[in-house]
């Protein structure tokens, strides 16, 4: 047998009841004791000698007791062996042993460290369970939009899990879509910036985060994650719901410039935005995204809210006491 055939993927799935399911392996079932022996045999020799993916197939023997008696402690030092040379599917198995506490002791923030470091080194696996990190806040600050980004990295590489997780976080973001046609998605909040893609009228985007007059939003029918400009956005905000399903719908014609261009999410997610301050001294906050909507209420300088919607020039916030409406885009600050 190869000595790569023992490589394994963790694919976890964002659940109600369980933020982790069991790590899965690339066996269609456990190898027999003689090919797990001769595994052993070819691997240990080349781990001895600091090769990184025979240290992760040690690994992966004794975390899973294959030809050998299962020993947590020595497949953490097996994959700390290969982790010390950025070797990602041991840098994720570390993360698999810290969320699950398996022969140490549970910590999600080490296991937030070890996905990251993974996913950081391109493991979609890691990406994915970072995903679902962010989104229950566990062993990082809970994220949506970062939650969002992990994700659609893994899924743009193929990760089954992510593919099903994407659209939930994503419907749980704000949402917007792109007014104009031929509209550049760039790699930054700039017009230096690398188009990405190009997009049509009405293509459906959900809104990661706001730089100047730059929207980060992410696409999920190629899961790309680029920036666009603020006046080429239109449309309610608001996260998804009642079955919303946030697609695309394109119409033709060229323009130029930057328009040339399985398991189910809890219910109760909270909404996230970039964090903003009233920067007049009393400010209207009204019902809706214009000067014909009734104010709701006077909010004051410095006051901090968090964007969770935009319409044009305006953007809707929500105060730290819950409070909730609309206020032009100018009258907040960084």
């Amino acid at each position: 047998m190869n000595k790569t055939a023992i490589a394994r993927l963790a694919v976890i799935a964002i659940t109600a009841s369980t933020a982790f399911a069991s790590v899965n392996n690339a066996f269609a079932q456990a190898p027999s004791d003689a090919e797990a022996a001769e595994v052993l045999k070819t691997a240990k020799p080349l781990a001895d000698n600091g090769n990184a993916n025979a240290q992760y197939n040690m690994g992966v023997l004794y975390d899973e007791g294959y030809g050998v008696e299962q020993d947590y402690a020595k497949a953490r030092r097996w994959y700390e062996k290969a982790a010390a040379q950025n070797y990602a599917k041991a840098e994720h198995n570390l993360g698999i042993m810290y969320q699950s506490g398996h022969g140490v002791e549970k910590d999600s923030a080490l296991a937030a460290e070890w996905f990251t470091r993974a996913a950081e080194h391109g493991e979609s696996a890691a990406q994915n369970n970072l995903a679902v990190l962010y989104v229950r806040g566990e062993g990082v600050k809970q994220d949506l939009a970062e939650a969002a980004k992990w994700a659609a990295k893994a899924a743009a590489a193929g990760n089954s899990s992510a593919k099903n997780n994407l659209p939930q976080i994503s419907q749980n973001l704000p949402q917007s879509r792109i007014d104009g046609d031929n509209v550049n998605i760039r790699s930054q909040p700039s017009t230096r910036g690398r188009v990405l893609r190009q997009a049509d009228r009405n293509t459906r985007v959900s809104v990661l985060d706001t730089r100047n007059d730059w929207a980060q939003v992410i696409f999920r029918d190629d899961y790309t994650v680029g920036w666009v400009a603020d006046f080429l956005l239109a449309g309610s905000s608001a996260p998804l719901r009642n079955g919303d399903d946030g697609g695309q719908q394109a119409s033709s014609g060229q323009q130029g410039g930057d328009r040339g261009g399985n398991d189910a999410l809890p219910q109760a997610v909270s909404e996230t935005g970039p964090i903003r301050y009233i920067g007049g001294d009393v400010v209207n906050v009204r019902s809706g995204p214009s000067t014909g909507n009734g104010v709701k209420f006077q909010a004051k300088r410095n006051e901090r809210v968090m964007i969770t919607g935009r319409e044009k020039d305006w953007r809707r916030i929500r105060f730290d006491d819950g409070r909730t409406g609309w206020i032009a885009g100018f009258l907040l600050v960084e």
